[in-house]
């Protein structure tokens, strides 16, 4: 009979990391340096539309929250993908993987949702321009925000419990960062559940993104 640390290990094991030797020191200026950039640049674009007061329009604002997005997004990804280029053993935590593959998720799902509305701003502001200052109003924008932040952490959250429910038997992962189906991937039971929320999560998302003139 296996024991409990068996089925839940305690750490995970990325197994695509290589041993580059003085090179990695190389690769951490360049990956530290598109790290620094990506933060510079958003930091600039949400001064901006926060501090000139004619861009606050419902498009800045969208374009604000996607920086924001942004800014969670890379700082779940590039400290822990840093430190890993210079560690020799390239393993993490049970909770942190989850942690870490939980703000991935939300931060790719976020950027997605906000696309949609800003798309759904354009279409109004294009097919319905006398009417676009009536119906995007500041408290439509700011409940178009609200949903755009609460839906992916509300879905990423029940996917994400469906995975931390499962026994695991074995703690090596194929990737560079914690990302859910190879983790589902190791687990000693049936994932007939995990499939099933994973296909119909992705095509509600491809009934939700495609465009119009192709589901008209």
């Amino acid at each position: 009979m296996k024991s409990n640390n068996s089925l839940n290990p305690l750490y995970f094991q990325f197994t695509l990391f290589a041993d580059f030797g003085p090179l990695r020191y190389l690769f951490f200026s360049l990956c530290l340096l598109l790290y620094m950039t990506i933060v510079s640049a958003n930091i600039v674009i949400i001064l901006t539309v926060c501090l000139e007061k004619s861009l606050h329009q419902p498009m800045y604002i969208f374009i604000c929250c996607l920086s924001f997005n942004s800014l969670y997004g890379s700082a779940s990804f590039f400290p822990r993908f840093l430190m890993d280029i210079l560690s020799d053993t390239h393993l993490i935590s049970r909770p942190l993987c989850f942690i870490q593959m939980y703000a991935i998720y939300t931060y790719a799902s976020c950027e997605l949702t906000i696309l949609s509305i800003m798309a759904y701003d354009r279409y109004v502001a294009i097919c319905h321009p006398l009417h676009y200052h009536s119906k995007m109003t500041f408290k439509m924008v700011i409940h178009l925000v609200i949903f755009a932040v609460l839906y992916p952490a509300f879905a990423m959250g029940c996917s994400l419990f469906l995975t931390v429910r499962l026994p695991l038997c074995g703690n090596k992962l194929n990737r560079l960062f914690c990302s859910n189906w190879p983790v589902v991937l190791l687990s000693c039971v049936d994932t007939t559940l995990n499939n099933i929320v994973g296909e119909a999560r992705l095509n509600s998302e491809e009934r939700r993104y495609r465009p119009a003139c192709l589901t008209s």
